[in-house]
């Protein structure tokens, strides 16, 4: 007589096969590598600074370290924007392993107000590092502002003189152009907070040749708050400023009325 054998056993092969339960389990993919460490390591990435009342410019140092054991070469430092200079220690700015060095990041705050963010994109052999510089510019004080329109409203050329000369007159030594235009001309006519008797310069009410702009700019207007910038009329600009800004501003704003 034959003996049967079991089923049971066979049952749960094929059941194990159907659901996958005996396969192999699949090999796990391995991490990829981290990425090597830069070897150019800053004192801070974001540096946060809270700024004077009166200040007009911010100046920051960034400190670097070269952690290699080889020198590396820092080939620019490129801030994002106009109002923005950078000073390197030294061209070109190579470091030794080892060494510590900085550059010093100037920011023109002029009109400007609330925070604000500028960065610096640091050019090297090893990568480009961005560095954030974030500025908290306080509002201006609306009472020494409307002292100040009262001083100009009397005396339109009091800008130039006394501690108002600091804001007006000053920023615009040996500048030329569009430079000029943000240190002697933005103060007023660029702020987002701009007095509403200071006219707005993208709005051209009658046509704007460069005759028309050299003879505001250089003589002002009675009976306003525009003082004249020559120093042929008690201004702080040169003959050679005037026609520099005249030919940035005659290209840089409209010239023909702008329809209603």
């Amino acid at each position: 007589m034959r003996t049967r054998r079991p089923f049971l056993p066979g049952l749960l092969l094929l059941l194990g096969l159907a659901t996958g339960a005996c396969r192999p389990a699949a090999p796990s993919t391995p991490p990829p590598p981290a990425a090597p460490a830069h070897p150019l390591v800053w004192d801070a990435m974001t540096k946060t600074l809270a700024v004077a009342p009166d200040a007009r410019s911010v100046s920051v140092s960034f400190m670097v370290t070269n952690t290699s054991d080889r020198p590396l070469r820092i080939y620019d430092v490129r801030p994002s924007c106009g109002c923005t200079t950078v000073e390197l220690p030294r061209s070109p700015w190579i470091l030794a392993a080892g060494e510590k060095s900085s550059f010093r990041g100037t920011v023109d705050i002029t009109g400007k107000h609330g925070e604000l963010a500028k960065m610096f994109y640091v050019s090297s052999v090893p990568g480009t590092q961005t560095l954030t510089l974030v500025l908290n510019v306080p509002d201006p004080d609306p009472q020494a502002r409307a002292g100040n329109q009262q001083l100009a409203s009397a005396d339109r050329q009091a800008v130039f003189r006394g501690t108002c000369a600091a804001c007006h007159a000053d920023p615009a030594k040996g500048l030329k152009g569009a430079e000029l235009f943000a240190a002697a001309c933005a103060i007023c006519h660029g702020s987002d907070r701009r007095a509403s008797m200071v006219p707005d310069l993208e709005v051209a009410r009658q046509k704007r040749d460069p005759a028309y702009w050299a003879k505001w700019i250089t003589e002002g207007k009675e009976g306003t708050l525009m003082p004249a910038f020559s120093a042929q009329h008690g201004g702080p600009l040169s003959d050679e400023q005037v026609a520099s800004l005249t030919d940035y501003v005659a290209g840089q704003f409209p010239s023909e009325p702008t329809a209603p």
